[in-house]
């Protein structure tokens, strides 16, 4: 990383501008590019979902209408007044009931089927024993014994709650042999009772068959399956479509569908087979039926995809052509660039003559006319400089004397307790050690900032003195949260308040008095508080006290004026001070600020 920038450093102004212009264009126009296309492939997608949608609720449509014509032709067969009076009869072989049978009743199946050349086949089932059988090609009358122990008939015939019933794809059944017609074609077939007029009983059964291709003739000639595939499924999952030859008779968790198989119409994006697919499927009324169409989104998006190549041809020529542009306009504009920074030169080298001609009112005009007033001045600034260099060096020495005091008087204390120890005096001992203290945390090597910790340390030896002075008139309090102590605070802000409580609090009083010192944090703010069970105020005396208005007494007032400058000046109005007093109470001072941790 540290080698790419140094290179990148090295390179000229020129180039730089050059190559972070076309870098910024080339990721904005590849951005554009990749949202245009994603914003069109998404188009192209949910139209598609609409139209293939569209196209199979068409395909459904079709086949419904022969679903319905085949139930509805059933109905008319079951129906026949013909055909049920004569599985009512009591057929005798008469002359003139066979020919009724051969003339009149059975060609109306014949017809039927004429008029509906989808139909493969029609059987018509006869429960009784005595009608004989009858029948064609593709159609006839045909002695119920015939189906009544196939389990494929067992839950209708036995079922009385049944009335009709679609069976699902199987090999069509073959009455009588057909040598001219092979293979056995796959059909669905549909089987209705015909019930007596006599006891409601069963007097036979009528059964239609249609071939696959037929039923399933519009998925054919529908453009879906031009686009992706299609497939029709059984109730039991089963692909019962052949025009996708590798799925037919296949289940539909072997081609990756059953998700698909059951519950309410889908249309969804979803991985089929490793492939971004768009997935519709639709259940079908009659034969517990559905299709299910799979149309693979690259097949869609594909005209998309030609269009972004011709689009991102069209952007890299673009970028070539303003890329060009920008250099040519970058070196004109930095060559008027050129001529100040080799004026700088001179003037580093010490030539403060230098003067560079103004041409025009922009930026970098203006920076040219800066530069010339500029080395008009550099010798008045040199002439200045070196005399507040001698100015500094003399206040140097003035603040290494003031130093001086501070130590002397370190030094004093340091001797009067080491006299006070040798006279076996520890009071003495100890007021001067807790004055040393007291001096260094007031001092604090001239900082105006200190940490709270201090703050408590300075207010704790002041009191250690003032114990001595007062004779143990009084007690103090200390509640501090641990946290607190890290925080930064000005400098000496707490001891002229404890210094007020004693003072105007505790010693008026006459009697002992007690001082409580708070400190901690409540909602990233400090709080310090001082609280005494001193004389207290008036309400006069404390509106005076607050106004920072003269007061009677000498000094009185003044630490709190000074604190609230102090505070105001260096905290602005983040800050605030609280004064509550009462006569014969107390008083309690809270200062508020916000926390800050030394850096």
């Amino acid at each position: 990383m540290r080698r790419i920038l140094r290179f990148y450093h090295n390179w000229s102004v020129t180039s730089k501008f050059v190559i972070i212009f076309v870098s910024i264009l080339f990721v904005s126009l590849l951005l554009t590019g990749y949202t245009l296309y994603r914003q069109a492939a998404e188009s192209a997608i949910e139209q598609a979902q609409v139209i293939m949608e569209q196209n199979l609720l068409q395909t459904k449509t079709s086949i419904e209408e022969k679903v319905k014509m085949t139930e509805n032709i059933s109905q008319i067969i079951a129906f026949d007044s013909r055909i049920q009076t004569l599985l009512d009869s009591n057929f005798t072989n008469e002359s003139f009931q066979l020919q009724d049978y051969r003339d009149n009743v059975a060609p109306s199946i014949d017809n039927i089927m004429r008029q509906n050349p989808y139909i493969h086949s029609i059987h018509v089932y006869m429960s009784n024993p005595q009608i004989p059988e009858l029948y064609g090609g593709y159609d006839g009358f045909f002695s119920i014994s015939r189906i009544e122990d196939d389990e494929n008939y067992r839950s209708l015939l036995d079922d009385n709650t049944i009335k009709s019933e679609w069976r699902s794809i199987h090999k069509e059944k073959l009455l009588l042999v057909r040598p001219d017609v092979s293979p056995v074609a796959d059909v669905f077939s549909y089987n209705r009772k015909i019930y007596s007029f006599h006891d409601f009983g069963i007097a036979g059964l009528v059964e239609i068959e249609i071939t696959e291709g037929e039923l399933f003739k519009p998925v054919r000639d529908s453009v879906s399956g031009n686009i992706g595939d299609v497939y029709i499924a059984d109730g039991e999952g089963v692909i019962v479509s052949d025009h996708v030859a590798e799925a037919y008779r296949a289940s539909a968790e072997q081609m990756g569908l059953e998700e698909w198989i059951s519950g309410e119409s889908v249309n969804t994006l979803a991985e089929v087979n490793g492939s971004r697919s768009i997935v519709i499927s639709i259940p079908l009324a009659g034969p517990s039926l559905r299709i299910i169409g799979v149309f693979p989104v690259s097949h869609v998006v594909e005209k998309v995809q030609d269009s972004l190549y011709t689009t991102l041809f069209v952007l890299a020529a673009a970028l070539l052509v303003l890329s060009l542009l920008v250099y040519f306009v970058t070196v004109k504009l930095l060559s008027r660039m050129k001529m100040l920074l080799k004026a700088m030169k001179q003037v580093r080298e010490d030539s403060l003559g230098v003067s560079v001609p103004v041409t025009g009112n922009d930026e970098f005009s203006q920076m040219t006319h800066s530069f010339n007033h500029m080395t008009t001045r550099i010798h008045d600034l040199v002439e200045r400089v070196y005399k507040s260099e001698l100015l500094e060096r003399e206040a140097e020495v003035k603040a290494l004397e003031s130093q001086i005091n501070p130590h002397f008087l370190y030094n004093t204390l340091a001797t009067i307790s080491w006299v006070a120890r040798k006279a076996n005096a520890p009071d003495v001992t100890r007021i001067s050690d807790s004055l040393a203290k007291f001096y260094r945390l007031v001092l604090n090597k001239g900082s105006s900032e200190t940490l709270v910790a201090n703050e408590l340390e300075m207010v704790k030896a002041y009191l250690v003195i003032q114990k001595f002075r007062f004779e143990e008139r009084f007690d103090t309090v200390f509640e501090i949260e641990d946290e607190v102590g890290e925080y930064v605070t000005l400098k000496n802000i707490l001891q002229p308040l404890v210094e007020n409580a004693l003072v105007h609090g505790i010693d008026p009083k006459r009697s002992h008095g007690t001082i409580i010192i708070k400190a901690g944090v409540e909602d990233g703010r400090v709080v310090l508080r001082i609280i005494d069970d001193g004389v207290g105020m008036t309400a006069r005396r404390l509106a005076d006290v607050r106004e920072q208005r003269p007061l009677e007494s000498a000094g009185s007032g003044y630490a709190l004026a000074n604190i609230t400058s102090r505070l105001r000046s260096h905290y602005g109005e983040e800050h605030r001070l609280e004064l509550f007093s009462r006569p014969g109470i107390g008083t309690v001072i809270t200062i508020t600020f916000q926390a800050r941790r030394l850096t």
